[in-house]
């Protein structure tokens, strides 16, 4: 759901959510150069995968957003702000279970020369998490964090007015940097990755491993990536959670109407399982 609220800036959910297996793909390509045998190995297993999201994720996420439009009317809480992102993980925890063995049988295939360019290519998509933060000052990251986050709540609740900015701005202060730490994470767990890589063939035990491997991420975060990033995630729902609770009028409208057409576009989403996308 993140993923296509992130492509909606630029197009509509249906458009975006339609043309995920391209994404996709256009995200593997970062990292791996597949061969043609690859490519529809991981066109039909996307497609499979989505099929099997539209039926039954669609619909939760449809009937779940009519029920916030009603329960956020008159504000939101911390707590409430924390439910539904907890809710969203569920859903994609589900969905990643779905997408693991699959991704494992892909890994698997790898030949000699793609396993060998791999540490290049993640290394530089650590370094594009890490960059901004070691370009910009405190001051700089905390005003883009406070801008990121506003761009964000004006998707669903129109412009926000000078008060409301100015307390993201303030609060915003309290937020600690956390990229670099992110990218060091990353790689820990991707070293582990690249060594488990060395016996993708033995396949029965490589997909056993993987799995492990990807359900232990947060055994790599570390003790202050860790602190930091509930920190800054505690700091959000405070955020969020007074926005929302000082609306205006106009602005609670649109907010009540964004959730509510966001929930209409799953349910027809859902609604074309049956036809081509």
């Amino acid at each position: 759901m993140l993923l296509v609220l992130g492509l909606s800036s630029a197009c509509s959910v249906k458009f975006a959510y339609n043309n995920v297996d391209r994404l996709v793909r256009w995200q593997v390509s970062d990292y791996l150069d597949l061969d043609a045998e690859q490519k529809a190995y991981l066109q039909a297993e996307v497609r499979d995968l989505m099929a099997w999201h539209r039926v039954n994720h669609l619909p939760l996420y449809a009937d779940y957003l009519q029920a916030l439009a009603i329960q956020f009317a008159d504000g939101a809480s911390e707590s409430q702000i924390a439910g539904v992102f907890d809710q969203f993980l569920v859903w994609g925890y589900e969905m990643e279970d779905r997408a693991l063995p699959a991704a494992s049988r892909l890994l698997s295939s790898l030949s000699d020369e793609q396993v060998a360019a791999l540490p290049d290519k993640l290394e530089k998509s650590n370094l594009e998490i890490a960059e901004d933060e070691l370009d910009l000052n405190l001051t700089q990251i905390q005003l883009q964090w406070a801008g990121e986050f506003e761009d964000v709540m004006e998707r669903f609740t129109g412009r926000l007015d000078r008060e409301q900015r100015a307390y993201i701005d303030r609060r915003a202060t309290a937020y600690i940097p956390e990229r670099v730490l992110w990218a060091e994470y990353r790689r820990r767990w991707q070293a582990d990755l690249l060594a488990l890589l060395e016996h993708r063939h033995e396949v029965d035990e490589f997909a056993r491993q993987f799995h492990a491997l990807s359900k232990a991420r947060e055994e790599y975060y570390g003790d202050e990536y860790t602190r930091i990033s509930e920190q800054n995630i505690q700091l959000g729902r405070e955020i969020a959670a007074y926005v929302l609770s000082n609306l205006s009028d106009k602005q609670s409208a649109r907010f009540t109407e964004s959730l509510t057409e966001l929930a209409e576009d799953f349910e027809e989403l859902a609604a074309q399982k049956g036809e081509a996308v």
